[in-house]
C-alpha cells in the first residue's frame, strides 16, 4: 500500500498525504485567525459584527470538512488513532514530509481547541451578563409598572 497517497471521492485521483496535510494546516490556520477575531469581537458588544465574524467561522468549518474527511481517511487507512501515530507510521515508511505536517497539524489543532474553548467561555460569560442585565431590566420594569399602578 502507497501510504503517501490518499483515498479521494470516485473519479478523481489520489493526492499525496502531504498535500492534504499540507492543505489541512494551512485551514487549521485560517480557522484560528478567524476564531480569535471573533474571540477579540466578542469583547466590543456590536452585534452585527460578532454574528459576522461567527458566521465566516462557520463557512471555513464547512470549506474545510472535505479536506478532513480525506485526512481522516488517510488516518484510518494507517490505523492510526491520532496524528501522533500516523506521524509514527510515515516516519517508518520513510514519509518524513507527511509525518512532520501531521505532528505540526496536530500541534495547530490543539492550538486551535484550547483558542475555541477560551473563546466559547467567553461567549458564555457575555451571554450569561446580558441574561442577568435582562432580568434586572425586565424587574426595574415591573417595579415601575407596580408603582404606577399604585399611584393611579
Amino acid at each position: 500500500m502507497n501510504y503517501a497517497l490518499l483515498n479521494t471521492p470516485t473519479g478523481t485521483s489520489p493526492r499525496p498525504a502531504a498535500d492534504v496535510l499540507r492543505q489541512g494546516l494551512l485551514l487549521v490556520d485560517e480557522l484560528h485567525g478567524k476564531l480569535a477575531f471573533l474571540d477579540d469581537i466578542l469583547l466590543t458588544g456590536r452585534p452585527e459584527e460578532i454574528t459576522e465574524a461567527a458566521m465566516a467561522v462557520q463557512t471555513c468549518l464547512r470549506e474545510a470538512e472535505p479536506t478532513f474527511g480525506e485526512i481522516e481517511s488517510a488516518l484510518h487507512g494507517l490505523m492510526a488513532r491520532n496524528f501522533r501515530e500516523a506521524a509514527q507510521e510515515w516516519r517508518r515508511v520513510e514519509q518524513g514530509d507527511a509525518a512532520g505536517l501531521a505532528e505540526s497539524l496536530r500541534l495547530a489543532l490543539s492550538r486551535f481547541g484550547k483558542r475555541s474553548a477560551g473563546a466559547s467561555r467567553r461567549a458564555r460569560q457575555i451571554n450569561s451578563g446580558l441574561n442577568a442585565a435582562l432580568r434586572s431590566l425586565h424587574f426595574i420594569g415591573v417595579q415601575e409598572s407596580g408603582r404606577l399602578i399604585a399611584e393611579a
